[in-house]
């Protein structure tokens, strides 16, 4: 026998020996010659080929390789086939702890083969999806997914297309009727120019939690940064600090308010925050990745308002150029109307007509253009009011209201003051490096009495000025703040009379609390449970307050 034509046909990791009856070897080739010295067979070959002739391929080991031989006997020789599966065996452990490693990050993995067979879909993917992945693995997309096709499956069309797509946002409804709304990034697995496979990364938009480098933030906040988020935009809903449920209710609207096509109006009072949720609605719906344009009516006259609202050609009036207004920058995006009271009345009957019909052109052209963008406009006034006193057209009012949200004034949630103040506090600690302030009790409860006419922004604006002034990890008092605040307090509004003498601050908080009290009673006909609900506290508590601060005789004449 010519064993040298066998050398054609071992791979580099395997080898051939052959040896006669009594294990002396006859011929060596590939990596069995590793185990041939002298003349024989190095040990423990002969036994391990003996057991083989038993029980089939038998696995060992040699200087740290894994190898597997198995033997066959002829007449009058044994045949050794060996190789070694170290970089195999390395693979699968590298497999199975790039699937254990899959089980526990934040996103959502599934990866099917060409004919859409689901092969990967890891444990959070299961959580996102309420699937578990031993029922999923093995089944095709459509036996999983209703309402799944062609059309409307990214991952599927990366299947078929070999093109990436990145950052699409969708819902999609599993057979146990769970909705996802899903961020996903899909990606082809090529061999040559043909899809072998795809695989996705979801992100669920509901639960996610987005890490920002706090330095990063205050420095954008200090330069003025206008675009943290390379859209347009720089909050999310995870910027609106809260924990009052009326803002809880808000925001959970909003999100829902976030997928939907229609326009909304946000209401509240100036400083307040509406372009923060504003913003959070964008970059919470499905075209998060276009562009959010802002324009703030009321800044600007009606002329210059008209060109940068839907642009201009060139020659349209005298020094005019080809400019791109902003429905054309806003693409598929945000239009965000800010003060669409302060609207003029002529060009709010533009852009009314410019909705209506879904189409506008430039001033001064004749071209028609398509609206592509979501509209949400905003107003610091009851719309209404606007409407009745000429500020508004009712039509357009009726046309940008579809989804109407309000943003309670701070006054009317002041569970929210002081987890907004310590936003504040530790982030203006930071910026200006005096490390974290603390906040002594007295300020809070000055805080919690305190009406916030300016809203939100008056009570950051209050506690940066504070802060400004302060060494390094001092207290925060009354004193650090501006003095009106101090005499709003000090006015007679919250004080029990004139004629009391020198008063402090325990006393000033007292009658203003008493006052509050008394009011709210008055106000809900002395009906202790009403009264309780209109102030956010427990009727028990109210009942003990009551008796603190001695207003049970507000009751005897009942």
């Amino acid at each position: 026998m010519d064993y040298q034509e066998l050398l054609n046909f071992i791979p580099e990791n395997e080898g051939i020996l052959v040896a006669d009856t009594d294990y002396t070897p006859v011929f060596a080739a590939g990596i069995a010659q590793d185990f041939v010295q002298d003349g024989g067979i190095c040990d423990p070959i002969p036994s391990l080929m003996h057991q083989s002739l038993n029980n089939g391929w038998v696995e060992f080991s040699s200087d740290g390789r894994i190898l597997y031989l198995k033997v066959r006997q002829f007449s009058s020789s044994y045949v050794m086939w060996i190789k070694d599966d170290t970089k195999a065996d390395h693979d699968r452990k590298m497999l199975a702890y790039c699937l254990e490693i899959l089980d526990h990050i934040n996103e959502g993995v599934i990866m099917t083969d060409e004919d859409s067979r689901i092969i990967i879909y890891n444990k959070k993917l299961g959580e996102f999806e309420d699937l578990n992945p031993e029922d999923v693995i093995g089944h095709r997309l459509k036996d999983i997914y209703d309402k799944w096709s062609a059309e409307s499956s990214e991952h599927y069309q990366v299947l078929k297309t070999g093109q990436t797509i990145k950052e699409s946002q969708y819902r999609n409804i599993t057979k146990h009727g769970r909705t996802n709304y899903l961020v996903a990034s899909s990606f082809p697995v090529k061999n040559g120019d043909k899809t072998e496979a795809a695989y996705s990364i979801s992100r669920n938009v509901n639960t996610i939690q987005e890490l920002y480098d706090r330095t990063l933030e205050l420095q954008a906040a200090v330069q003025g940064d206008s675009s943290k988020l390379g859209n347009g935009t720089r909050f999310t809903f995870k910027d609106i600090i809260h924990k009052s449920a009326s803002m809880q209710k808000l925001l959970a609207d909003a999100e829902k308010a976030a997928w939907s096509d229609s326009a909304i109006l946000v209401c509240g009072e100036t400083g307040a925050g509406k372009e923060l949720l504003v913003q959070s609605i964008h970059n919470a719906g499905p075209h998060r990745n276009e562009p959010f344009v802002a324009l703030n009516c009321a800044a600007l006259p009606e002329s210059l308002l008209e060109g940068l609202l839907f642009g201009t050609k060139k020659g349209a009036f005298t020094g005019s150029e080809d400019m791109i207004g902003f429905f054309d920058q806003a693409g598929e995006g945000t239009l965000y109307l800010d003060e669409i009271h302060s609207m003029p009345q002529n060009l709010q009957a533009k852009l009314l007509r410019a909705i209506q019909e879904k189409e506008f052109r430039r001033v001064g052209d004749s071209e028609v253009r398509t609206i592509k963008c979501k509209i949400i406009s905003s107003v610091n006034t009851e719309p209404m009011v606007s409407v009745e006193n000429g500020q508004l057209r009712q039509d357009l009012y009726y046309r940008l209201s579809t989804i109407v949200l309000e943003i309670p004034p701070l006054r009317q949630r002041k569970e929210d003051v002081e987890a907004l103040a310590d936003y504040f506090r530790h982030k203006y600690s930071q910026l200006y490096g005096v490390g974290n302030l603390v906040m002594d009790e007295e300020l809070k409860q000055a805080m919690q009495v305190y009406d916030w006419p300016g809203n939100v922004r008056e009570l950051e604006h209050l506690i940066q000025r504070g802060i400004s002034l302060m060494d390094s990890n001092d207290t925060m008092t009354l004193y650090n703040m501006p003095s009106y605040f101090r005499e709003k307090l000090y006015s007679t509004k919250y004080l029990p009379g004139k004629d009391d003498g020198v008063l402090t601050l325990n006393d000033i908080l007292l009658a203003a609390e008493k006052n509050v009290i008394k009011d709210a009673l008055q106000q809900n006909e002395l009906n202790i449970s009403r009264t309780a609900r209109a102030l956010g506290i427990k009727r028990q508590n109210l009942q003990y307050r009551i008796e603190k601060l001695g207003l049970r005789e507000l009751f005897r004449d009942k």
